[in-house]
């Protein structure tokens, strides 16, 4: 929603030159006070006034943004505007895991994220772990193809502007300080995990019994008294803290904006942590005619952190050994901790064996700090040089130059002394590996262009002819150490590397390197009519490097029109203070048609989808193999066409602030696999196969109650609905039951599944529908059925409010989302008697869901028989697919502003104080951690955080 921005820092406002009075507390005299309008941040260095504006966006309140505890700064667009769906797909610090929708996803296999522009510079960057919150001044959101069909092959998903502080002409020297220190802990789950007593039940409700190996050792762990929480073992609470000090200067032709910052976050589960340092400068500068401007931007970062291998392997997120999120919920209550001093020890005692709860340990071994070492150190520096010139009253000529520069260093391993490396030693005298990869990513982006404003009467014009280019040089190499010895091991010092001797311990490397580029160039316009109607247009050509021959260049153009009702005659006298029509119409296109791993530049995926690949991929025990892989000359863009029509208000007496808008957006080209024949040596090809659509309609609103000197509150609201739908779509094969599907004439990633139908009352086994609306316990592939929802909310949204009182304020954030299902598997496998394989009770710890199971003496039970024949079809059946609707107390301050009469005697012009807690409560259905994050199933999901902080910000 936008709203009236009452504070400077909180967007980019425009002075309009005329005059109101304020009356000062302190004198008798009113003083003047310049009217400050609200602006529409376009992004390349363009504006327009929110009143003239015909664009479908949001500017991102205070609300959203101050006071948060946040490593990544997006985190902050969750509800904050209408149409906008941002969910954190991982709570370990600093991750680079985050879905950012806006009106829906527009692309199967692409990238669905929408773009980031920061300081008018559009980022190639998918992770901003290394920007500072405390530096941004604004976030705009930009959503309809009026707004987005400027950033052409990239704006697709719609675009989020970024503008960062920046100082003030004629401002005096400005110190300040901000703060913030508190803790980080885990969210409660509702899995209602057996203790001991309750798990020697389900064993004896299953069957076993005295003489059964699981059974005694259960019993004797009972007579010791163990009863061992292992989510409390694991999950401690940690330490959050951030520390800022930012200076501000200004004259009368130059001003400058500079801060540094630090800030820790420890994770909730063992090993993990995030730190980070930053530096900006941000320089503007004017000549005494102000024919000249030039600004500069730059930002340096420095972070590390230690991560889990489950956040970028996916072939462990169902080991119970290696990734905690799932081992910690299956670990024997009957079991001890810290039984086992080191690896050594705990191999000596179990070898491979995991049974019986052994696992744990392994877990336990494997998430002491040291024995599984993988680390990120991260370097960023990024800079951006802008300049303008106004050749003569109306023409200006301008440039904006930026360069992104990454570098990461990733080290990750076995240390020979932990139990992993224990175990696959074999013969060899020594074990362990380390392997160390670095990646470079450069990126240059450069846009030059020449404007026109100019006006006449109440006729005014303005139109930029632009030329953008965008270059990245992306290179990676890899080094890989077999053999460490454990006397001088040191994670990531080079040193401990046993030298190869001629059978053993041989070192590996590798390295490769993606050069990407695109070029586009477009015209812009703007006219406006006495303040009552407006047009604009945009046409933009692009071209990318993924695409060859006709198919690289494509052009994308935007229509939009605007009428301001409350300027007419017959508006007079009406509640409206403002009122306006927009509609607009446009296309834009994707060409980041595959969609790459959490933090990967977008651009550089699918490079070579257009010719045929010859390759030599290194096989089992380091063998060379051959491989082959077809390409497809006809690959082009995916094609987004946007038709929007949008209403903003304001009325009884600037109270009631709303916008609304209806939105179809039609996405052809669809890129993803083509069924072909077999005879062709491959049953299928990439390429651009189908069309989708979304529709919805989405409305903010603010009600300004309470507006006075000493007493304000207000409340907010913001909600969208988005239906999608496949229009066309070739698949090869059936869906298979259990799965989400992409079928033509249902929504995307929509569960097709066998309904579950109850327990049958006379043997305990598990029903389910059939296709003509009777009941089996064992459908067949006829019998499956759509769900009608899928794994991408339907609704979603926030309200809340903002208040203060005599230096008092109190603020909340509310979020919700509704009509989205998910797979539980963590549930899968605890309330699952079989979940584990043939033997799942005694292997690792159940729910006590099942103590209610069905039995002779239970028969109306609603849980089945722990000895139901038929469990296994819970894997391809709706009975773990869990509602993950819900609402959340996404955050909550409180505290108190000291005022200027109160400091008058003190060397400080202002401080505040504060309490801030984020991610307090949710209420769902959904009984994992978290019901947040945009996926099929629950594996491997670290769960976003609580958070409790206390804040300081202190000016000078």
């Amino acid at each position: 929603m936008n709203v009236k921005l009452s504070v400077l820092t909180a967007g980019v406002l425009f002075f309009t030159g005329q005059l109101a009075f304020a009356q000062d507390s302190t004198k008798t005299q009113p003083v003047k006070e310049q009217k400050i309008e609200e602006v529409v941040v376009l992004g390349y260095s363009k504006t327009i006034t929110k009143k003239n504006s015909a664009v479908a966006s949001n500017t991102v309140a205070d609300v959203f943004l101050e006071n948060r505890p946040t490593t990544n700064v997006l985190t902050t667009l969750q509800g904050a505007a209408p149409g906008v769906l941002m969910n954190g797909g991982s709570g370990s610090p600093g991750s680079a895991k985050f879905s950012l929708l806006i009106r829906g996803t527009s692309s199967i296999n692409g990238n669905t994220d929408a773009l980031i522009v920061i300081d008018d510079v559009p980022s190639n960057a998918s992770e901003y772990r290394n920007l500072n919150p405390n530096d941004i001044e604004s976030m705009t959101v930009l959503k309809d193809a009026a707004a987005t069909a400027i950033y052409g092959n990239r704006g697709a998903n719609g675009v989020v502007v970024i503008r960062t502080k920046r100082g003030r002409f004629n401002s005096g020297f400005k110190v300040s300080y901000t703060g913030m220190t508190g803790m980080s802990l885990r969210p409660l789950d509702k899995y209602r995990l057996a203790n001991t007593s309750q798990y020697l039940d389900i064993m004896r409700d299953y069957g076993l019994g005295p003489g059964t190996s699981s059974y005694d050792t259960a019993l004797a762990g009972q007579a010791a008294g163990i009863d061992t929480d292992w989510k409390n073992v694991f999950f401690k609470p940690e330490l959050y803290q951030s520390h800022d000090v930012a200076i501000s200067a200004g004259g009368s032709t130059v001003n400058s904006y500079t801060s540094f910052g630090y800030m820790e976050q420890g994770g909730a589960v063992p090993t993990t942590d995030f730190k980070r340092f930053t530096v900006r400068s941000n320089i503007q500068a004017k000549s005494k005619d102000e024919k000249l401007t030039v600004n500069s931007q730059i930002g340096l970062a420095f972070s590390r952190r230690n991560e889990l291998f489950e956040e970028t392997s996916t072939a462990i997120r169902n080991n119970s050994v290696q990734n905690p999120l799932l081992g910690v919920l299956q670990g024997l209550p009957y079991l001890a901790p810290g039984v086992y001093a080191n690896g050594t020890d705990l191999f000596n005692t179990i070898g491979t064996n995991f049974n019986n709860g052994n696992n744990i340990y392994v877990l336990e071994n494997l998430l002491t700090k040291g024995n599984l070492p993988n680390f990120v150190d991260q370097v960023s520096i990024t800079g951006n040089l802008g300049a303008s010139y106004s050749i003569t009253k109306n023409f200006s000529l301008n440039n904006k130059l930026g360069v992104d520069y990454r570098q990461g260093d990733r080290i990750s391993g076995r240390a020979p002394w932990s139990y992993l490396a224990q175990a696959t030693r074999g013969a060899n005298t020594y074990t362990g590996n380390e392997t160390q990869t670095t990646t470079r990513d450069l990126s240059i982006n450069n846009v030059v262009s020449v404007g026109y404003n100019g006006q006449s009467g109440e006729h005014t014009l303005d139109a930029t002819a632009s030329l953008e280019y965008n270059k990245v040089y992306y290179r990676t190499t890899t080094r890989n150490q077999n053999g460490l010895d454990p006397r001088t091991y040191v994670p990531g010092s080079g040193t401990g590397y046993v030298p190869f001797d001629g059978t053993n311990y041989l070192p590996t490397v590798g390295a490769s390197r993606i050069t990407a580029g695109t070029l586009g160039y477009f015209l812009t316009t703007n006219y406006d009519y006495a303040g009552k109607y407006g047009f604009s247009g945009t046409i933009r050509r692009d071209a990318s490097y993924r695409f060859i021959g006709d198919n690289q260049w494509a052009t994308y153009w935007s229509v939009a029109g605007r009428w301001n009702i409350d300027k007419e005659s017959f508006m007079e006298g009406s509640t409206f203070s403002n009122l306006k029509l927009r509609a607009s119409y446009g296309t834009n296109g994707n060409q980041n048609i595959l969609a790459g791993n959490p933090g990967a530049n977008p651009l550089l995926t699918a490079s070579t989808i257009v010719r045929d690949q010859y390759t030599t991929p290194t096989g089992y025990g380091n063998v060379l193999g051959s491989g082959f892989g077809y390409g497809n000359p006809t690959v082009q863009w995916e094609d987004v066409a946007q038709a929007n029509i949008g209403l903003d208000f304001t009325l009884l007496n600037n109270k009631l602030e709303g916008t609304l808008d209806v939105y179809n957006k039609v996405t052809t080209n669809l890129f993803s696999s083509i069924p072909v024949s077999g005879v062709s040596g491959t049953y299928s090809v990439s390429g651009n196969n189908g069309k989708m659509t979304n529709k919805g309609i989405e409305l903010g609103l603010r009600y300004n109650v309470i507006n006075k000197n000493d007493i304000r509150f207000s409340i907010f609201a913001n909600g969208s609905y988005n239906d999608n739908k496949i229009n066309d779509y070739t698949i090869n094969g059936d869906p298979e039951p259990g799965t989400t599907t992409t079928i033509a004439g249902r929504q995307l990633f929509e569960w097709f599944v066998y309904k579950y139908a109850g327990v049958n009352k006379s043997n305990g086994n598990l029903l389910f529908y059939t296709k003509d609306g009777g009941v089996t316990e064992k459908p067949d592939v006829s019998d499956a059925q759509y769900l009608e929802v899928s794994t991408v909310p339907k609704y979603a949204g926030s309200f809340g409010f903002e208040s203060s009182y005599k230096g008092f304020f109190f603020d909340a954030l509310f979020t919700f989302q509704k009509g989205v299902k998910k797979f539980d598997n963590a549930l899968y496998w605890l309330a699952n008697p079989v979940g584990l394989g043939s033997n799942a009770v005694g292997s690792g710890n159940l729910s006590t869901d099942l103590l209610d199971a069905w039995n002779p003496q239970n028969p109306n039970s609603d849980t089945p028989s722990l000895r139901a024949t038929n469990w296994d079809y819970t894997a391809d059946s709706d009975y773990f697919v869990k509602d993950a609707s819900f609402l959340k107390i996404r955050s909550a301050t409180i505290g108190y502003q000291l005022n200027k009469e109160m400091l008058r005697n003190m060397p400080i012009t202002g401080l505040r104080i504060y309490v801030q807690a984020e991610n307090i409560f949710t209420w769902t259905k959904w009984r994992g951690f978290d019901p947040e994050p945009l996926v099929g199933s629950s594996l491997s999901i670290y769960p976003n955080p609580r958070m409790y902080t206390l804040g300081v910000k202190v000016d000078f």
